[in-house]
């Protein structure tokens, strides 16, 4: 879902803007632009947010999830008009809801249905987990794309993935990242951080003292996923209108908050012992110890105790091999 305000991310919405305002106005939106960064970073939250800009400039969104067993590509609102031109369009294939799914449509199909519907309409095409993207599919739309801004269809891309998105993209041999817009989305400063607590709750006419945001904003490291956590938590606790929240209110969910926290570790930990990737994150965890060690010490234990219980050995060079998957 989207936030309730989207702190922390002007620039990346400026540049969206002008290059939607562009393709509203009939001109070409200039390169593709790429948003990738770790998990938890608000990737998705900002298309989104990009989806209902598009929407309120008149702009069809159509969205192709490649994140599930089955690629979709569907029409983000629904639209009866554009639904139902989309079923038209591609007659004799497998149809799910405003979806079709593109293991049963040859992949240059779908991508020829959309640069006639570019014809027709300004449209926005948006692709989430774009790092899960089947090379096939990617193939066909990364060409289509280059055509969009070479030919009159009026059509603009937007890829969202995480950080190896770069090497994936690689593997479909085209020159699609270096020819793209691409916008690193990470972590919050400080000020930003303590903005995604406190507006929300003032505009719900509540409110958050100075001293328990900006702990909020040091705890969390400006990390997207936990302020999230904390925002809900503290939604919860402040009921009544007019409340000031502080941090004896922090004290009071914080163990709710460091469950939950706990679990999204367990979750990260289990699947580097999958990938037997335990030893490269202790050298990981090691470097960043330096500056945060507040938040690797956790990290850092448990990857000693996973290291002795699998057993794995990790000279330098299998190190360097396998940051590559960590990354």
């Amino acid at each position: 879902m989207l936030p309730p305000f989207l702190a922390g991310r002007e620039a990346e919405q400026r540049l969206i803007r002008s290059r939607l305002a562009r393709l509203a106005g009939g001109a070409t939106p200039g390169s593709f632009v790429i948003l990738h960064g770790p998990r938890g970073n608000g990737k998705t939250a900002l298309l989104e947010w990009a989806d209902r800009q598009a929407e309120l400039r008149k702009i069809r969104v159509i969205d192709i999830d490649v994140g599930g067993s089955e690629a979709l590509a569907s029409e983000n609102r629904k639209r009866g008009c554009l639904a139902s031109w989309l079923r038209r369009a591609l007659s004799g294939f497998s149809v799910l809801g405003t979806g079709v799914s593109w293991r049963q449509v040859p992949p240059s199909k779908l991508m020829a249905t959309i640069e006639r519907m570019a014809h027709r309409w300004r449209v926005l095409v948006a692709i989430d987990e774009a790092h899960t993207m089947p090379v096939r599919l990617g193939r066909a739309l990364l060409s289509a794309g280059q055509r969009w801004q070479r030919r009159r269809p009026h059509a603009m891309l937007l890829l969202a993935g995480t950080p190896n998105l770069k090497e994936h993209l690689k593997t479909m041999g085209v020159s699609f990242w270096e020819r793209s817009r691409k916008l690193a989305i990470g972590r919050l400063a400080p000020d930003a951080a303590a903005e995604a607590i406190r507006i929300p709750l003032e505009e719900a006419g509540r409110s958050i003292s100075e001293e328990a945001s900006g702990r909020i904003a040091t705890e969390s490291h400006g990390y997207p996923f936990f302020l999230q956590l904390w925002g809900e938590l503290l939604w919860e606790e402040s009921e009544v209108a007019g409340q000031q929240l502080t941090c004896s209110d922090l004290d009071r969910v914080r163990p709710r908050f460091e469950e939950e926290k706990d679990d999204l570790y367990r979750n990260r930990y289990t699947e580097l012992v999958k990938a037997k990737l335990v030893p490269v994150a202790e050298s990981v965890a090691t470097a960043f110890r330096r500056s945060e060690r507040r938040l690797a010490d956790d990290v850092i234990r448990a990857a000693k105790e996973g290291r002795e219980r699998s057993g794995l050995i990790s000279d330098e060079e299998a190190a360097l091999d396998a940051c590559h998957q960590l990354s």
